[in-house]
């Protein structure tokens, strides 16, 4: 092969050598790009994120458990159910059972099973009796008709409706038909039943 025919083939695979992408230098990857490509980044975040879902549905939960039905032991606890309405009938009773030759028994009553507002409010609503009893002779007997528990909590709090009949006598003999009343009942079971709020329905 001759000079002349070399040439030409030389300055052909110099202009193909030319043609051909240059590479740059090689770079290193980074720590961040390598923690990227290792997927080190994204399951912190999700990790984070399930967390703070996490607290914000217990949040929610505990909120809505508050007034759900489950909260209210009365529709699912028979037995503390009943005993919450017996205990709390027989205090009402007793409370509101008045004679006037012995004023200090219902005084007793009163100062075992009653606390807080419930004080205050006992007196505005037998005040009367008390006060026209000993001069009028009279006794008053109250029964307790029909209760129910609205609410009854986990802390042993109970909320009652109750019905009563109460019956007025002077010197033994009935002043007239039994009277009917109700009243919201507010009590806790602490060693016993105390009455803390007290209310006509």
């Amino acid at each position: 092969m001759s000079i002349t025919e070399q040439e030409p083939r030389t300055r052909r695979e110099r202009a193909a050598r030319s043609a051909r992408p240059r590479r740059g230098p090689v770079r290193r990857p980074s720590l961040p790009m390598l923690k990227r490509a290792a997927g080190l980044g994204w399951p912190v975040a999700l990790a984070l994120a399930i967390c703070v879902s996490a607290f914000a549905v217990d949040g929610w939960a505990d909120r809505r458990s508050e007034g759900s039905p489950a909260a209210n032991r009365a529709l699912v606890d028979k037995a503390a159910t009943e005993k919450a309405v017996v205990g709390i009938s027989a205090q009402i009773a007793q409370i509101f059972t008045y004679t006037h030759t012995d004023p200090a028994a219902t005084e007793r009553a009163a100062n075992e099973v009653l606390t807080g507002d419930a004080i205050g409010e006992y007196r505005k609503l037998f005040g009367v009796v008390k006060k026209n009893a000993p001069v009028m002779k009279l006794s008053l007997t109250t029964k307790v008709a029909k209760a129910g528990v609205i609410k009854l909590s986990e802390d042993g709090t109970a909320v009652l409706l109750v019905m009563l009949d109460q019956t007025a006598t002077r010197d033994g003999e009935r002043t007239g038909p039994p009277v009917a009343a109700q009243l919201i009942v507010t009590a806790r079971n602490d060693q016993g039943w105390r009455i803390s709020d007290l209310r006509a329905a």
